[in-house]
């Protein structure tokens, strides 16, 4: 399929093999910032309801995109040890995850050192070559550290602030981006795309403590950035625009980590030695993602890379109505509950202690 080559661009610039050596490559993904695409604001506690969320399930194959499995062990998804953990070698082995900082309550700081991706399905196949390289540690697997996303918790105050960070310099200390992308950017990506600026900055929010778990109330907006060769030639990272994005960690045995790592199982493609212990649901609107280029899919949307359809694209963006909308060629709704006008994201992570600076 057209989408197979195309999105492991997409998403973080054509990583190389798991197993190998990485490089960033010239994809880059902007959102134009304009109608129906709100700004992300600095760091102010957002209000709304906390639901601590369904029951955990207990079935590692489910695909339920509103509650993916956390807690899915390397053994119980069928996982070998490997024959060597030499390229792991490098990675701190004295916590339950690989924390190169150790974290105590009631405020923890956490890097996602793996985000396991359940939908959309048109990402699915490429996660292994377009997810796992960029968001690995630099100590496991050759991680590139491009697609750095912060958590740092605080039960005192009862808020998560999340945001993102280019790759650290020590595996240790990374800073938090405030970046406003002008909107001349798109236009130096991708000829003919033209928008308004677009905020890269951390938001907080609200959060439900049970036990040493806890529970985000939802965001309206948070724009994540992957920070890579793209952007060091043209000063525009790639940017996936989620909206309405829930965070919850049932459980954090070890304040230093979310979920665990285990060395031996680092090879298994499936779930490189991590077990998860938190899940990220968001959505992208059709609509948003068909004023996102990807230069390195020759300049195509977003849109049209997520839809995977011949029949609904128009070169290349989405095909729009009479009312110059994309029509409904999602599969969940924004902003309501009985349309298609989005793209499903659902995923569960792990995670490790890190320092982070900045805003």
């Amino acid at each position: 399929m057209r989408a197979s080559l195309l999105i492991g661009c997409l998403v973080l610039g054509c990583a190389g093999k798991v197993d190998s050596a990485t490089s960033g490559g010239d994809a880059a993904v902007i959102p134009d910032g304009g109608e129906g695409v709100p700004e992300v604001s600095p760091p102010t506690p957002e209000a709304g309801p906390i639901d601590v969320g369904p029951p955990i399930p207990t079935d590692c194959t489910s695909i339920d995109p509103s509650n993916p499995p956390i807690g899915c062990t390397p053994e119980s998804m069928g996982a070998s040890p490997c024959t060597s953990t030499a390229k792991v070698a490098s990675c701190p082995t004295d916590t339950a995850c690989m924390a190169t900082v150790k974290q105590s309550l009631p405020r923890t700081t956490h890097r996602i050192g793996r985000l396991r991706l359940w939908k959309p399905d048109a990402l699915l196949s490429l996660a292994p070559i377009a997810f796992d390289p960029n968001v690995n540690a630099k100590c496991a697997n050759v991680g590139t550290e491009q697609f750095s996303w912060l958590l740092t918790v605080d039960r005192s105050a009862n808020t998560l602030t999340t945001g993102s960070a280019r790759a650290s310099t020590d595996g240790r200390t990374f800073a938090l981006v405030d970046q406003t992308l002008a909107p001349s950017a798109l236009g130096s990506i991708c000829p003919g795309f033209v928008g308004s600026s677009i905020r890269i900055a951390p938001v907080t929010t609200a959060i439900s403590v049970t036990g040493t778990g806890f529970a985000a109330a939802p965001m309206a907006a948070l724009n994540v950035a992957i920070y890579d060769a793209i952007s060091d030639e043209f000063g525009v990272p790639i940017v996936l625009p989620l909206r309405e994005v829930s965070i919850r960690v049932p459980s954090m045995p070890d304040p230093s980590c979310i979920g665990s790592w285990n060395p031996k199982y680092w090879c298994d493609g499936d779930t490189l030695g991590w077990t998860t212990g938190g899940a990220i649901t968001a959505k992208i609107s059709v609509e948003e993602a068909d004023r996102v280029p990807i230069k390195s899919a020759g300049c195509q949307s977003l849109c049209a890379i997520l839809v995977n359809d011949s029949t609904k694209t128009d070169g290349r963006v989405c095909k729009r109505g009479p009312d110059g909308k994309v029509p409904e060629i999602g599969n969940t709704c924004l902003g309501g509950a009985s349309c298609k006008n989005a793209f499903t994201l659902s995923t569960t992570f792990g995670a490790y202690g890190v320092t982070a600076t900045g805003p």
